[in-house]
């Protein structure tokens, strides 16, 4: 966890400036910062589906 405080409105991503926009399971983050996250959960979702972990 850092410490510097965070600015308030900003992306909660680390290495973001960006200003937050969306409530993410990763914080409020920025509009391209939430689509980062929303391919990588994407892309989880069908790992698990293939190796048969879940449902469609």
């Amino acid at each position: 966890m850092s410490s510097e405080p965070a600015r308030v409105g900003g992306c909660d991503t680390p290495t973001c400036d960006g200003d937050a926009e969306t409530n993410t399971p990763n914080g409020y983050v920025c509009e391209s910062c939430a689509a980062k996250i929303a391919v990588e959960y994407e892309q989880v979702r069908e790992h698990d589906l293939e190796a048969g972990g879940g449902q469609a």
